[in-house]
Order: structure tokens, then sequence, then C-alpha cells
């Protein structure tokens, strides 16, 4: 639990010290997303468990989920999109997210590490290294399409 509550402290830590504020009404339907995901990635994890966050009791599981999919998903969703390259190029956006990539995969070996999460059944490094591919480019193409569409 110390991990996680770490993580929640510095991820808000970042957020004031670094986030862009004015643009919280560009970025935040994305950080919603990005929620939305989170949530559902618990409810599956939890009936088909490929990771755990082992936790003495429920009731802090509970509080680390809430932690994560409420604070630190979105955080490090607004962060990404909030550093995205000012010239967008297929090589400009394809570095970005590598960069945030091994971000997000160097975090989960400390938790590893940490004892703090576990791999379960066939889930590996490798595994959540692609997700992380997937959710940033998910992320940054609903960025961009929300932009267009939606008026902020």
């Amino acid at each position: 639990m110390i991990f996680s509550i770490s993580f929640f402290v510095v991820s808000w830590i970042c957020f004031f010290v670094f986030a862009d504020k004015k643009r919280v009404a560009e970025i935040s339907p994305t950080c919603l997303l990005a929620m939305y995901l989170a949530c559902a990635t618990d409810l599956l994890v939890h009936h088909y468990e490929l990771w755990d966050y082992p936790a003495p009791s429920k009731m802090q599981t509970f509080w680390r989920h809430l932690m994560h999919d409420f604070s630190v998903y979105p955080i490090v969703t607004y962060l990404f999109l909030q550093t995205l390259p000012k010239k967008q190029t297929f090589a400009t956006v394809t570095l970005h997210i590598f960069y945030w990539s091994i971000l997000a995969i160097l975090i989960e070996w400390i938790a590893i590490k940490t004892g703090s999460m576990k791999h379960k059944l066939w889930w590996s490094f490798y595994c959540s290294y692609l997700s992380d591919w997937i959710l940033f480019l998910i992320f940054y193409f609903h960025h961009k399409w929300q932009k267009k569409h939606i008026k902020t």
C-alpha cells in the first residue's frame, strides 16, 4: 500500500507542478476516458486475474483502486497529452509514446520488485508494454478527435 500511496502523492505533485491548468477543458475528456478504462480493467481483472495488487484487506484493495483509477491514471493521461510535441508527425508521436511507455513499464517494474504488484496467469511485462502503447494511442487519437469535434 505504501507504493500506491507514494505513487498517488507523486502523481498529484507532478500535476500541480507541471500541468498547464489552462488546458483542463481541452484535455479532461480524454482523462475521463482513461478513468473509465481503468475502472473497466479493474472489473475485468477482478474476474479474470491477470495481475494483482496484494493487500491484507479488501478495504485496502478498494482504496488502492480508487487512488489509481481516479487520480494516477487521469493525471498520467493529462501529462502525456500536455507534452505531445508541437509538430505531430508519425515519428514525433511514436517517440513520445515510446518515452511514456518506458516510464510506465519502469513504474510497473518498481511495483513488481517491491511486491506491490504481481503478474498472474499469462500476463507479463511484454503484455503491459504492448497495452501501454495501445492505451497511449487510444488517448492520442481520442484527444485529437474530441479536440476537432467538440468545442472547449
